[in-house]
């Protein structure tokens, strides 16, 4: 046995003869024995080591072998040690048993029996040496609970604080979790899921529940998304629509993965879901705003279009043509610059026309007065056409083209709330008036007519003088759009021209060059143009009143009007139409005017007697009769 599994034993006895008779009887079992004279020298080393067996004489003087019993049961550390009394005297029952109320183990007589003795001492050693090693054991098992405890409460502490990283994330992207049993059709929606679709409770949904807050639209496609998963098929997307309870449709996108379920059989679908609303919100508007900027791009490309055919009738030479182009394109491009910089809510005037005459402008020429007085950004491009052509004539016929010559422009408002501008020229050449109308002259009274206003013009001897006055519609500092009051009732409406047998064509464009272009190139082709309206009142007046063959409808007429009203009039009267436009969709337009022929922006001449020939070989020509 080796030294450090061996045990203590206390041998206790006032004759030292006895003492050794013992130590001879044990000295056999390998232990340590350890001898003691009296009852205090057995304390003393009691108190200092661990002892497996007492072995103690009863009679002894100052402390008998009772009172030291007593002593070591009185002690925790003692409390469950072996006492073993020897007595050649105290032999009676009575001794025995204040012996064992004592605490004593066993209560042995003398003379002892050696092997008695020694196998009594060697029972008691063994327990207590097996007791000190289930006591070890079980520290060792408390100290591993111990340490798994506070493990499982270190886990279950990160495991909470992930849960809760989760919770907040998933709050702070707009996303929940789902776990849906393919073998059981239940599904287990994340709190932060069941918030974003608006739905209470905790409980597993069925598939019908799920499938419930899906948009009607897009159910059977999620349904089918769900039935095609497989356990090989990885992470799959599928972006669809709920409807909350109040009503609100948002946008989600959902993520998820299969994997073959052991337990339950069957599927076990995992994923995520993420609110998507304000992203796709975005695409539409990006969408729209591509639309509206390829729209835009391709008005403008009309307008120049319309510039350079129209330009072609007056010029003298490929120079003076490419002067007259160039200087009514930078005049359309000086108006959009304005515009832009206004975030083109509106133009200022004074600013506008600054702009327009900087090229004309020498040591005061030209001089500009007017109250502040803002226009819409519609109004802004045949407000500087006009302008341009005021200046270019001065310059080539007018008051700019000798030194002495001015200028005065001006605008005021008048009483009926109105406004009235006025281009005053004075000195220079004296002008007369030409023999036909050339661009010039067309644009001021086109564009006065896209203003709704009245324009006179005047060759004075002191200078020539143009007018222009009516309802233009305004814009505040404020931005709040104000339209003055109507044209006046003497306004002359342009004649009418010659009854033809011509096919009637409505052209309805909203803008002025692009609808004064193409109504030149329709009456070269022999039609007669009814219009061209320029807006969504004037266009159904027409639609209502006019004998009409066929018709083109320019779709977008400004301030958010669409010629869609016009259409559906002219399909009353069984008229072929086509839609003319810049945007390369129409979504804008309702589901049965999806299929009307569109005429594409900038036009081109073959283009518009294609569609126009096709248009009207639909139909025939009804008798003239005005609808009432």
């Amino acid at each position: 046995m080796n030294a450090s599994e061996r045990v203590n034993i206390l041998l206790v006895d006032d004759q030292p003869a006895k003492l050794l008779s013992y130590e001879a009887i044990l000295s056999g079992l390998g232990e340590n024995l350890v001898k003691a004279n009296s009852a205090r020298e057995a304390l003393a080393f009691l108190l200092k080591n661990e002892v497996a067996v007492v072995l103690v004489d009863v009679c002894m003087p100052e402390l008998d072998g009772f009172e030291l019993a007593s002593m070591l049961r009185a002690h925790p550390r003692y409390e469950r040690t072996a006492i073993i009394f020897i007595s050649a005297i105290h032999l009676s029952d009575l001794d025995r048993v204040r012996g064992y109320e004592t605490g004593a183990v066993d209560y042995v007589p003398v003379p002892v029996v050696p092997e008695i003795l020694r196998a009594k001492v060697r029972i008691f050693a063994e327990l207590w040496r097996k007791t000190r090693q289930l006591e070890r054991l079980n520290d060792k098992l408390e100290q591993r609970v111990r340490e798994r405890t506070a493990e499982l409460e270190a886990s279950a502490k990160r495991l909470t604080e992930s849960i809760e990283r989760l919770r907040m994330a998933s709050e702070a992207a707009g996303f929940g979790t789902y776990d849906y049993h393919a073998g059981t059709s239940h599904a287990y929606w994340s709190p932060s899921l069941r918030r974003l679709v608006g739905i209470e409770g905790e409980e597993p949904l069925t598939l019908d529940e799920a499938l419930a807050v899906i948009h009607p639209d897009d159910r059977d496609m999620v349904r089918r998304h769900l039935d095609s998963y497989g356990p090989s098929c990885g992470r799959r997307e599928l972006e669809f629509r709920i409807v909350r309870p109040d009503g609100e449709v948002r946008w989600l996108l959902d993520r998820g993965k299969a994997v073959v379920d052991g337990q339950a059989g069957g599927l076990h679908v995992m994923g995520t879901v993420l609110d998507i609303t304000e992203r796709k919100r975005t695409e539409e508007r990006q969408r729209l705003l591509m639309a509206e900027l390829d729209h835009r791009v391709k008005n403008i490309l009309g307008n120049v279009s319309a510039i350079a055919r129209l330009s072609r009738h007056r010029a003298r030479s490929v120079d003076d043509f490419v002067e007259a182009l160039d200087g009514r394109i930078q005049a359309i491009s000086r108006a959009h610059a304005l515009l832009r910089r206004g975030s083109w809510a509106g133009a200022d005037l004074a600013e506008l026309v600054n702009e327009t005459l900087s090229p004309f402008r020498s040591r005061g020429n030209i001089r500009i007065e007017g109250e502040p007085v803002s226009i819409v950004a519609e109004l802004a491009q045949s407000m500087a056409l006009i302008l341009h052509e005021l200046a270019t004539n001065a310059v080539k016929h007018g008051s700019l083209t000798e030194a002495g010559g001015r200028v005065k422009v001006a605008w005021s408002r008048t009483a009926h709330g109105q406004l009235r501008f006025v281009w005053q020229e004075t000195g220079g050449r004296r002008q007369s008036p030409a023999n036909r109308q050339g661009f010039g002259l067309t644009v001021l009274q086109t564009a006065a007519g896209d203003l709704g206003a009245v324009a006179n013009y005047d060759f004075r001897d002191d200078g020539f003088v143009y007018t222009l006055q009516g309802p233009f519609e305004l814009v505040r500092p404020t931005g709040i759009v104000v339209p003055f009051a109507q044209a006046a009732a003497g306004a002359t409406p342009a004649s009418a021209p010659a009854e033809t047998s011509a096919r009637r064509v409505l052209l309805v464009e909203d803008e002025a060059l692009v609808a004064l272009q193409l109504q030149d190139d329709l009456e070269q082709c022999g039609y007669r143009v009814v219009g061209p309206a320029r807006s969504l009142k004037h266009g159904m007046l027409l639609a209502r009143q006019e004998e009409i063959d066929a018709a083109l409808l320019d779709i977008s007429l400004g301030r958010g009007e669409t010629s869609a009203a016009i259409a559906d009039e002219l399909l009353a009267r069984s008229v072929p139409f086509a839609f003319a436009t810049g945007y390369s969709e129409v979504p804008m337009l309702p589901d049965h005017l999806q299929e009307v022929p569109l005429l594409n922006k900038p036009y081109a001449l073959a283009d518009v007697r294609d569609i126009l020939g096709r248009l009207l070989r639909q139909g025939s020509r009804r008798p003239s009769a005005a609808r009432d």
